[in-house]
């Protein structure tokens, strides 16, 4: 849910038309995980004092696409600290265009 602040901003067509772009360059998929995409994440944070910047706001390298658990990660600092709650399946293009499940890798510990 938007901030009071950025409110307008994201109800605006601009934003809209971006939002769409950049899910459209990361073909729907999750750049974290590869799960279908619902969000469009600023990797630099919008902030009252930049929200009338475009170069922040709609800057498509300052954007991309993340699944709503991604999101809520990168929003919590899970990613920052090496964590996932995802331990559900990823998704992948096959060799003929059609998105399909792939098992989640498993990650090995690192010998110490």
């Amino acid at each position: 849910m938007a901030r009071n602040f950025a409110k307008a901003f994201y109800n605006s067509k601009e934003w809209e038309t971006t939002r769409k772009s950049v899910l459209m360059r990361d073909r729907f998929l999750c750049v974290k995980c590869g799960r279908p995409a619902e969000e469009v994440h600023h990797k630099k944070h919008i902030t009252p004092e930049n929200i009338g910047d475009p170069s922040i706001t709609l800057n498509m390298d300052n954007l991309e696409s993340l699944c709503k658990d991604c999101h809520f990660n990168e929003h919590r600092g899970e990613h920052a600290k090496g964590l996932s709650t995802n331990d559900e399946y990823g998704y992948e293009f096959d060799e003929n265009g059609y998105l399909q499940k792939v098992a989640p890798v498993q990650l090995i510990p690192p010998l110490i």
